[in-house]
């Protein structure tokens, strides 16, 4: 299978995205690399600490709502080359200063990958 480096995959992440928003938090990635099919969504951490999947939605350029939990082989989330998709997690503050991320995802064709996103609040 064909694996992306880190280094690719961190230009997903749209700078400065990174915001407290409500109990939580959000962010956007960009496809700036090929379009994809996303099967699963697998992990959000912050700082090293798992983020419960229940806490996590993503919203693609359509405006829907899709809790990350429900997307699967069955129910794929298609990311078109030049979209943006918001993540948003609900229940976890983020105070200010500087946040590591990693999201886990299995995309169709590549298999698994994680994205790498550092940013400051």
């Amino acid at each position: 299978m064909p694996a992306i480096p880190p280094v690719i995959l961190k230009k997903l992440y749209v700078k400065g995205s990174l915001r407290a928003e409500g109990d939580g938090f959000v962010l956007s990635l960009q496809n700036n690399i090929a379009p994809g099919v996303i099967q699963g969504f697998k992990g959000l951490t912050l700082d090293g600490k798992a983020v419960s999947l229940e806490q996590v939605s993503i919203v693609p350029p359509d405006g829907a709502v899709v809790p990350a939990g429900s997307i699967s082989e069955q129910n794929p989330l298609f990311f078109p080359l030049g979209a943006t998709v918001t993540l948003r997690v609900s229940g976890v503050p983020l105070p200010p200063g500087h946040h590591q991320l990693g999201i886990r995802v299995v995309v169709k064709d590549v298999g698994p990958l994680e994205i790498p996103i550092a940013d400051r609040v």
